[in-house]
């Protein structure tokens, strides 16, 4: 095909990209695209704000040969360990950071953990602080690794949180303690005022994040996703994170299960609890049409066979947080071996430090191994899934899986999100790649020495 100096064409120009001037290559012993195969001797170039190649060092370097321009320069950082995918943290709440205080306590129960929160909750509140709080915790995530993240926030100070460190992800305004009388009169005017303040502020994106079945009537769950829906904007619930919220008919279908109360008009999930129903949260939430490809929920740990199925079914994402789950007493573990058996969508999140000793995703990841296998989940697979939980899945369930501004993954074209982590590295044999793999799975909590975010080294710790 002849092109005139005039004309232009995409496609073309897609596949011809012009001469690169500036490039940075990362190369490592080891590199974890997660769409593709692990690469061994591995590059990663950037040019920019996105990957222009990955793959073996050489193969990369003589293909960049054909990419660059006259005078264009290469410059290299290696790296001798492993570079990740920038991690995802699919649950945090930012703007809680200043609570650690909260989530070093020791609770009885879940209501114990709630009248532990509130009071410093409420003084906080008084000192009017949450931006640095929240800025604060966003940086942490930075240099553990994290490049994207699902935070809820209930003060408008703290939404702009991820974009203080250039973090991608969701900023989703917490909705919670409206009984429905109250929502109609007043409380869908003040979401309104809030997101209008946020869309305000340079955000990376902006959600709605309904909190919860008990503290919300049924008003706001069916009103919040049409709303977020009509707004282009995503949806995030607390949900089967508390006994109360648990269903009775674990080998029911929903189908038959629900036929002695769906035609009702419920006030509240509380109130058809009382009235023995029997029916899990999710099941609730699911009649009133709360969820979708559009949500992802945090938590999951009271959910049985059939909560699983209809979030598999829904294209519902789970986010889960076990170390938060036992600080705040939820009665049980999430039921890993099942979700991962199941074929669930799975992602990690740290929760705040009201509630978990840190920000570090991988701190979440160790402990997710070690229940997977108590619980009986035997499959040699485990590393990968949890390597894919905390790239891939965090970035499917925030909606930023595919298109132009992809993440948690390595790939032409791709945000360049890129995590180095200080582990050892042993590539001889195949045995040998996988015990590396699960060393960074078990062990490589605090190991992360740099992060890039866009193309952009956002945290530097040494390492080159």
């Amino acid at each position: 095909m002849t092109l005139t100096d005039d004309s232009f064409d995409p496609l073309y120009a897609a596949a011809h990209p012009a001469p690169l001037d500036s490039v940075t290559l990362y190369s490592a012993p080891l590199i974890i695209p997660v769409t593709g195969p692990v690469i061994m001797d591995g590059a990663v170039a950037v040019a920019g704000s996105r990957v222009v190649h990955v793959g073996t060092r050489r193969w990369v370097l003589d293909t960049l040969k054909q990419d660059m321009s006259a005078h264009g320069h290469i410059e290299e950082h290696h790296w001798h360990g492993i570079i990740t995918p920038g991690l995802v943290n699919a649950h945090t709440h930012l703007q809680y950071t200043n609570m650690a205080e909260v989530g070093r306590g020791s609770y009885s129960s879940f209501r114990d953990w709630e009248l532990g929160f509130n009071p410093v909750y409420e003084r906080l509140c008084k000192e009017g602080d949450w931006k640095t709080s929240a800025e604060q915790g966003a940086r942490m995530m930075v240099e553990a690794g994290t490049t994207a993240a699902a935070d809820i926030v209930t003060d408008a100070e703290a939404a702009g949180a991820l974009a203080s460190q250039g973090i991608h992800g969701v900023a989703y305004w917490e909705v919670m303690d409206w009984h429905n009388d109250d929502w109609r009169n007043a409380g869908v005017h003040e979401l309104v005022r809030h997101l209008g303040r946020m869309r305000q502020e340079d955000l990376p994106s902006i959600g709605i994040s309904p909190h919860a079945p008990y503290t919300l009537e049924t008003a706001p769950f069916v009103d919040l996703p049409d709303i977020a829906r009509q707004l282009d904007m995503r949806l995030h619930i607390h949900l089967a994170e508390t006994p109360m919220e648990a269903g009775e008919r674990e080998t029911t279908l929903s189908t038959y299960s629900t036929a002695s109360w769906r035609d009702h008009d419920w006030t509240s999930y509380q109130q058809l609890k009382e009235a023995g129903k029997g029916a899990s949260a999710i099941q609730f939430l699911d009649q009133l049409g709360s969820l979708g490809p559009d949500v992802h929920i945090a938590h999951g740990v009271w959910a049985d066979a059939e909560d699983r199925r209809i979030l598999r079914q829904r294209g519902v994402g789970v986010a889960l947080c076990p170390r938060s789950n036992r600080i705040t007493v939820t009665g049980r573990d999430a039921p890993i071996r099942e979700y991962l058996e199941e074929g669930n969508l799975l992602a990690i999140g740290t929760d705040s430090l009201s509630s978990s000793p840190s920000l570090d995703v991988l701190d979440d990841v160790a402990v997710l191994y070690d229940l997977a296998r108590e619980q009986g989940y035997a499959k040699d697979d485990l590393t990968h899934r949890l390597i894919r939980m905390m790239t891939l899945g965090g970035a499917q369930e925030l909606g930023m899986h595919v298109g132009a501004g992809r993440i948690g993954q390595i790939n032409a074209g791709a945000m360049a999100d890129l995590a180095f982590f200080d582990v050892p590295v042993y590539v001889a044999t195949p045995r040998g790649i996988e015990d590396t793999l699960e060393e960074l799975v078990c062990h490589g909590a605090g190991t992360n020495r740099a992060t890039v975010i866009s193309g952009r080294i956002a945290y530097n710790d040494g390492a080159w």
